[in-house]
C-alpha cells in the first residue's frame, strides 16, 4: 500500500484526459468541464492524503509508545526481582485519529462516485451509496457497476463503521505495557491497541461503566515462558508474554492499513473501467 501508487495511477488517467476531446457531442462540452472532472478527481486523491496521514499519526503514537516503554528504569534493573509492573491508561488520541481516518477515506470513495457519475447522464450522485444501490436494486451490469459489485463488502464495511463513529456514538481504547525483572533482567510487554471489528453494540458511557471497565488484554489469557540460560557463569532471562487480540477485535493499524489496501483495489479498480470508457458516457446494462 503506497500512495505514490495512487498518485501515479490517477496522474497517468489525467494525462489521458487530456487528450479527451471536447465538442457538443462528447462528454466534456467545454474546457471547464474537463477542469471540473479533473478537480472531482483530485478531490478524492486529497482526501485520500487525509486519511492516510491519519494512519501515519497512529502509527506514530504506537512508536513513541513503545519508544517510552522500552526507556529503561535503571531502579527497576537493580533490583533483582521478581518485579513486575502494569501500566495502562486511557488512549482516545488513537481513536479521534481513526474517526477522522474513517471520514476521509469515505469521503475519497464520495468523491471517485461522483466522477463516475458523470458517465451516466440522468444519475444525480453524491455519494457511493447511490451506486450500492443502483448494484443492488437494479442489478445493473458494465464497467463501474462491476467494480462497485466486487467490492460491495468493503464498501458497505466502510459506510457502516463511519456511520458508528459520525452519527451514533464512539468508542474508547486504552494502550500500556508490562515491565518485568527477574534476576536483573528487564523485560518489556507492550499491549497492543485494539478496537472492535465491527461497530459495537450500544454501551453506556457513564462513570460507574469506566471506573469498572477492563481492557481484554489485562489479564493471564497472554502466554507466558520463561527460560533461563547460563552463559558465561551469568544468567539470562528469556520471558516473552503474548496477548492474541479477543474474538472481532483487532489492532488499530491493522484494521487502518487492512481499509487503504481495500481502497487502493477499488481505486485502481475504477480507474481503469474508468480509461476503458475513454471518457464516454456508459450505458448500464442488466444482467
Amino acid at each position: 500500500m503506497s500512495s505514490d501508487k495512487i498518485f501515479d495511477t490517477l496522474d497517468n488517467y489525467f494525462k489521458k484526459l487530456d487528450s479527451a476531446p471536447v465538442s457538443s457531442i462528447a462528454m466534456f462540452k467545454s474546457e471547464h468541464d474537463k477542469e471540473s472532472y479533473e478537480t472531482i478527481f483530485m478531490h478524492s486523491f486529497r482526501k485520500y492524503r487525509a486519511a492516510f496521514y491519519h494512519y501515519n499519526n497512529v502509527r506514530r503514537f504506537l512508536n513513541e509508545h513503545e519508544e517510552f516503554a522500552q526507556t529503561p528504569n535503571t531502579q527497576d534493573i537493580g533490583d533483582n526481582g521478581p518485579y513486575n509492573v502494569k501500566l495502562s491508561y486511557s488512549a482516545d488520541h488513537y481513536i479521534f485519529e481513526l474517526s477522522a481516518f474513517l471520514e476521509a477515506l469515505k469521503s475519497s470513495v464520495d468523491f471517485l462516485a461522483l466522477g463516475c457519475s458523470l458517465h451516466f447522464p440522468g444519475i444525480n450522485c453524491s455519494s457511493i451509496r447511490t451506486l450500492m444501490r443502483l448494484v443492488n436494486n437494479g442489478n445493473n451490469r458494465g464497467l463501474i457497476f462491476d467494480e462497485v459489485r466486487g467490492n460491495l463488502d468493503w464498501l458497505d464495511r466502510l459506510r457502516k463503521y463511519r456511520h458508528h463513529f459520525v452519527h451514533c456514538r464512539i468508542i474508547s481504547t486504552s494502550c500500556g505495557y508490562e515491565r518485568r525483572v527477574i534476576n536483573g533482567v528487564q523485560q518489556i510487554i507492550i499491549y497492543p491497541v485494539i478496537i472492535p471489528e465491527i461497530p459495537p453494540p450500544y454501551i453506556p458511557d457513564t462513570r460507574q461503566r469506566r471506573a469498572m471497565e477492563k481492557s481484554p488484554f489485562f489479564n493471564d489469557s497472554g502466554s507466558y515462558i520463561s527460560i533461563t540460560n547460563t552463559i558465561d557463569g551469568e544468567k539470562t532471562i528469556d520471558c516473552t508474554l503474548k496477548y492474541p487480540s479477543p474474538q472481532g477485535y483487532i489492532g488499530i493499524e491493522d484494521f487502518m492499513l487492512q481499509y487503504l489496501n481495500s481502497y487502493e483495489k477499488f481505486f485502481t479498480e475504477i480507474i481503469r473501467a474508468l480509461s476503458d470508457l475513454d471518457f464516454k458516457y456508459s450505458n448500464p446494462r442488466k444482467s
